[in-house]
């Protein structure tokens, strides 16, 4: 289709514009498929260029517009969806890059929300169908294996990414329509033909069949990422990040005896363990180097919007110690009252927050002393335009290399730790009909990482899984993860005394109606271009919530 052959190829130049030398575009424009695969067979090293081209395209400024502080690519979208959640607050002011999702505005098809997402996703896609298709399915050589695991891995992540907001959760709505499956497969018949938007178990069964061919593949290659690049090698895919994602898709579609096996088999071959409670005694979360990550978007110093002192990035969003748009103009990131009065005072994650009075028991003298310095007057939850810090601000997150104000936000972003899979186990295990092991599971990560007194409480299954739903907001607070959460748990988005500015306080119900707002638009230049979707086949546009009372 027309904007798959010309805005998205246009997107993923741009996007690895830094990176001529990985030559997607010389594979593409010059070489025949026969010939890219003889190339590649004779020199694996391109090969390898063009995955490390994927993977530069995780982070890359104004890859959709010309100057919007918002677009910084995947870790942009990761703010923009938590923000549109119950958990991740930030002030209606100027300074608020993300107040479009944060307030659930402009819900229409020539909105930022129907944009961004679709051009960031679709773009990578694209890179990877390009690697994809330029190695043979049956290729013998390991280091090929591996290098097309990495496109099938990464096109499966992109494609699940768009399915929890492209429509409502997998498991009562497989036959509703979802996003165009686009492959390397079908690429030139899309390219004339267009691409319908896809029904929910379509995309489905292309992101399985993705993952489960970039398993067999790893599997088979016997290559570790580190044998592959030695600076930040978690930046690619391994066999146990691949099975951490097969185990976040049997989730989102409730196979709950596959994702507990899958989460079980990525803790087993993980070469890391969690944070220890110590190691998170202290803002921290900036390295992709540490042992709980297993996938994560590397940073490098040199970056476009990283070098110079740039604020369009990750930290500068989201960081209470780093230089940006928090000490610069207010917009801190905080979380939701409801959810830090829910957390143990024996929690050391009660520490990754201010409490009332914007004190944290996990922050140095320094650091306090700081946050002090942003303390000038009673909280202002309506249209506050000044710096005054606000209580339940996270300090999760240290600024790079720990300098207070930091000016150089190279912070890697976090994609997948570790953590995370005991949480999947132990909600796949009770949901399948194993409460016992659940709690079990449930009780040692807690009480072994995070919270020594803890005990789960709950003894049948859906107790169970809302207490993991609730150790999931607060372990993976900031990370890209909440929304969807909510749309696949069916969770109305209740912001009553969460602490919102006031004009951002809603109480969305789940679901088609009230919840048309949950759901993105297919862009405008999208339908203006793809003749295979009508805007009758869109999503349906809806008006700003309405604000209800504290």
């Amino acid at each position: 289709m027309k904007f798959t052959k010309i805005v998205l190829g246009t997107l993923a130049a741009a996007s690895l514009g830094a990176c001529a030398d990985l030559d997607t575009q010389y594979f593409d424009n010059i070489v025949s498929t026969d010939q890219k695969q003889d190339v590649l067979e004779q020199n694996p090293d391109m090969a390898s260029a063009s995955v490390m081209g994927i993977y530069s395209s995780f982070f890359k400024i104004f890859s959709v517009t010309e100057k919007n502080h918002n677009d910084f690519g995947y870790p942009s979208q990761m703010i923009a969806l938590d923000s549109q959640g119950i958990d991740y607050i930030s002030k209606n002011s100027g300074y608020n890059w993300f107040a479009t999702w944060n307030g659930f505005e402009f819900n229409e098809s020539s909105g930022y929300r129907a944009a961004y997402l679709w051009l960031y996703q679709y773009a990578q896609i694209k890179t990877c169908n390009t690697l994809v298709g330029s190695i043979p399915a049956d290729t013998d050589e390991p280091e090929l294996k591996f290098f097309r695991a990495q496109g099938l891995a990464t096109r499966s992540f992109d494609y699940w990414t768009l399915a929890q907001v492209y429509q409502f959760n997998y498991a009562d709505n497989k036959d509703k329509l979802c996003v165009p499956v686009i492959t390397d497969v079908n690429s030139n018949e899309v390219a004339q033909a267009g691409a319908a938007r896809n029904t929910v178990a379509e995309v489905y069964e292309q992101i399985m069949a993705d993952i489960d061919e970039a398993i067999r593949l790893l599997d088979e290659s016997g290559i570790n990422p580190a044998s592959v690049v030695a600076d930040k090698p978690k930046r690619m895919v391994s066999l146990a990040t691949a099975y951490g994602l097969r185990a976040r898709y049997n989730l989102t579609m409730e196979n709950w005896a596959a994702a507990a096996e899958d989460a079980a088999r990525a803790i087993a071959i993980h070469s890391g363990a969690p944070y220890s409670i110590q190691d998170v005694s202290k803002p921290t979360f900036t390295s992709i180097s540490d042992p709980s990550w297993m996938w994560g978007i590397a940073i490098a110093e040199s970056m476009d919007g990283i070098a110079g002192g740039s604020i369009v990035n990750f930290p500068a969003m989201s960081c209470t110690f780093a230089h940006g748009y928090c000490d610069q103009g207010g917009a801190w990131r905080w979380c939701s009252k409801v959810l830090y009065d829910w957390i143990p005072a024996t929690d050391v994650r009660k520490g990754w927050f201010l409490d009332e009075n914007r004190k944290s028991r996990n922050l140095s003298e320094a650091q306090q002393d700081y946050v002090d310095g942003f303390v000038l007057g009673a909280p202002n939850y309506g249209n506050d335009e000044s710096t005054n810090i606000m209580p339940y601000t996270n300090v999760k997150f240290d600024s790079y290399q720990s300098v207070l104000e930091q000016g150089m936000n190279a912070s890697d972003v976090p994609l997948m730790r570790v953590e995370e899979m005991y949480l999947i186990k132990a909600e796949g295990e009770a949901m399948s009909g194993n409460t016992g092991g659940a709690k079990e599971t449930l009780n040692n990560f807690v009480r072994t990482y995070r919270d020594p007194s803890y005990a789960c409480l709950a003894n049948d299954a859906k107790g169970i899984q809302n207490e993991v739903w609730m150790q999931r907001r607060v372990e993976l607070w900031g990370e890209g993860l909440s929304y969807f959460d909510i749309m696949r748990l069916k969770k109305n988005i209740d912001r009553r005394g969460c602490r919102f500015p006031d004009a951002w306080v809603y109480n969305i119900t789940y679901g088609p109606g009230d919840g048309d707002c949950m759901l993105y638009l297919v862009p405008d230049m999208e339908l203006s271009a793809n003749k295979a979707i009508k805007p009758a086949d869109n999503n349906p546009s809806s008006q700003q919530p309405t604000v209800v009372s504290e």
